[in-house]
């Protein structure tokens, strides 16, 4: 009898010992290094690299422009609409990673909040108006009329956009110093 208890304690002892350690496992798999969670929340903005700004609406019009020696018979792609598509998949996506992480310091917990911030400001702009934009290119639509409306999304979005960014840039660079990240910050 005293050796089936015995034998009954140990077998609770090492289901409980696994259940914890499986607990811990999962809570620190979502928990990344510095490195990653800086990657994930501030490099990863390079996306947005020209969110609000006249070379976006050029490089969408540019995807569509037709060259008369052109025989590919390409006519029906919708080039700049892939593009902004594109964008709109990577930016929901690095939403649900910044969303599904957990900060591995408090300082990040801020930088997770202005980062998702940022993203969230951008992609309904992606959806909306840079997806217009975009279907007007591939339509060949009037230049001038798909310049006036990029123009009207730099005057709308540009500064909030920037502001955003800065901050997360600030808060980045002291975060990658403080945790001494090989990272180089251009102007």
């Amino acid at each position: 009898m005293l050796i089936s208890k015995f034998s009954l304690l140990k077998r609770s002892m090492y289901v409980v010992t696994c259940g914890v350690a499986l607990i811990v496992c999962m809570l620190s798999c979502n928990r990344p290094s510095a490195d990653q969670f800086f990657q994930t929340t501030i490099l990863n903005t390079n996306i947005l690299h020209e969110f609000a700004s006249e070379q976006f609406t050029k490089t969408l019009w540019s995807t569509t422009a037709s060259y008369p020696d052109d025989t590919s018979g390409n006519e029906n792609v919708k080039e700049a609409q892939q593009i902004v598509e594109a964008k709109i998949a990577y930016i929901e996506q690095t939403i649900s990673r910044i969303e599904a992480m957990t900060p591995p310091d408090e300082e990040a917990e801020v930088i997770k909040e202005k980062s998702l911030d940022l993203y969230r400001f951008a992609l309904p702009v992606y959806k909306n108006e840079y997806t217009a934009i975009a279907v007007r290119c591939d339509e060949k639509g009037a230049e001038e009329e798909i310049q006036k409306l990029g123009n009207e999304v730099v005057e709308k979005y540009a500064a909030g956009f920037e502001d955003r960014y800065d901050q997360l840039l600030l808060l980045g660079k002291a975060y990658a110093e403080e945790h001494s990240l090989n990272v180089q910050f251009g102007n």
